[in-house]
């Protein structure tokens, strides 16, 4: 079996695992999952195509890798647009998360296994993490908020 083969299979599975942990619907964690395998198979195409090509003044295998990047602009674009709360920035950060989803595909079809699970062990925390933060911050403020009015005499 080719090295790709279980590349493809990896991201395919990363992406299942990160759309998972975002607590959102099944057609969310299909996007994450398609959005990571799609990121690896165009790297592993480009790095591939242009190592078959052999001439290095005609390879470039970073254009059509950039061009990831481009699409998950152009998605991540109408993620914000379409948000149906924009205050609420879930679109933005629907974005971000395809964006760090695409290049953990990218790092896994060039090879780049080791950054790959440090950098999605770290995604997942902030995942995971990020609300029940957000919640705590927010009780202490409101504690600390409500001593601040006794202490004052309001």
């Amino acid at each position: 079996m080719e090295i790709w083969v279980g590349r493809i299979v990896l991201a395919a599975i990363m992406g299942f695992i990160l759309g998972v942990s975002t607590d959102r619907s099944i057609s969310t964690t299909r996007t994450y999952a398609i959005t990571c395998m799609v990121a690896a198979l165009l790297t592993i195409v480009s790095n591939e195509f242009f190592r078959n090509l052999g001439n290095p003044f005609y390879s470039d295998p970073g254009r059509l890798s950039a061009q990831i990047i481009s699409a998950i602009g152009f998605i991540g674009t109408g993620l914000i647009w379409m948000a149906e709360d924009k205050r609420s920035g879930s679109g933005l950060s629907l974005a971000a998360s395809l964006w760090i989803t695409a290049i953990l595909g990218m790092l896994i079809g060039a090879g780049l296994q080791q950054a790959m699970v440090l950098a999605t062990f770290l995604v997942i925390i902030i995942f995971c993490f990020s609300d029940r933060l957000i919640r705590c911050k927010n009780y202490l403020w409101k504690i600390l908020s409500e001593k601040h009015r006794i202490d004052k005499g309001e």
